[in-house]
């Protein structure tokens, strides 16, 4: 029990905040595919809802990287009996998780995991289902990411894991790192005063501007100064929640933040970091 407690405490903390999160891996950040790692999927979050408050044991369904022939251990089974070793585990509330070391258990390379990824669905014991339809849901995808290696121009701490995806929530601490070394635009290779256009995204897909502040007139405005940290480093540290409280209408809830580093006087595109960087935070850790 305390083990089902602490994992169920895990996916409350993890996964990908890219969409209404339906399946993600554990850890998040960079995991290691030749070692344990963990599946999960949220049933309340897939489109069909035929598994919604089941009281049944649900099983895995895979495919991709490969599928298991039959006569493996790890072989699906057949649809109206699903092998035995692919039971999940239910955390409660509709949370299930299934433990494996991916390598091990997709017999692949983490080459090929990572450029196939991991293809899922889950399903009762028997798949087949009545009237409305079978027992399943839909197909699921675990994307994974190699891990990003080498300096970045603009970055995060924490740092970000698969599609600008935080591990973090928007109440957590934030911080935007800017290397002004990475930099090519010789404008601003000596440039010291940079400031940060930023724009909250509310669950209603909507994107509000800090205090309705347009990109050109950042540099009015104190609280929007990176830091000078030396060595060409400036950063910018917030709690975003707090930060952007007063620019979400009421009940619209903060779920990423878009962000243009810029110059204290914009005259031309020389004075503008090149690229918006968005970053969406982890519902699961609300």
């Amino acid at each position: 029990m305390k083990q089902r407690l602490i994992l169920f405490a895990s996916a409350l903390l993890m996964g990908s905040a890219a969409q209404a999160q339906k399946a993600w891996i554990t850890p998040s950040d960079n995991p290691n595919l030749k070692d344990s790692v963990t599946l999960w999927v949220d049933i309340k979050k897939c489109d069909r809802q035929q598994l919604a408050g089941s009281t049944e044991d649900l099983y895995m369904w895979t495919w991709k990287p490969i599928e298991h022939p039959q006569g493996h251990p790890l072989h699906n089974g057949t649809w109206n009996a699903s092998n035995e070793a692919l039971r999940w585990t239910s955390a409660g509330n509709d949370v299930y998780f299934y433990r494996m070391v991916p390598t091990e258990f997709y017999g692949v390379s983490p080459a090929q995991l990572y450029a196939n990824d991991i293809h899922l669905l889950l399903k009762k014991k028997d798949g087949t289902g009545d009237s409305n339809g079978e027992a399943k849901t839909e197909d699921l995808l675990i994307t994974l990411d190699p891990p990003v290696t080498g300096p970045q121009k603009l970055s995060t701490f924490p740092k970000t894991k698969k599609k600008d995806t935080m591990s973090t929530s928007a109440s957590d601490v934030f911080t935007l790192k800017y290397d002004r070394n990475l930099e090519e635009k010789t404008a601003l290779q000596t440039a010291d005063d940079f400031y940060v256009y930023v724009q909250a995204k509310g669950d209603n897909g909507l994107y509000y501007k800090y205090k309705n502040i347009s990109i050109t007139k950042v540099g009015n405005e104190p609280s929007l100064a990176m830091s000078d940290m030396g060595n060409g480093m400036f950063h910018f540290t917030i709690v975003p929640s707090t930060f952007m409280a007063a620019d979400l209408p009421s009940g619209v809830k903060l779920v990423g933040l878009k962000f243009q580093v810029v110059r204290k006087t914009i005259k031309n595109s020389d004075d503008t970091v090149d690229g918006t960087y968005e970053y969406i935070f982890n519902p699961y850790c609300e």
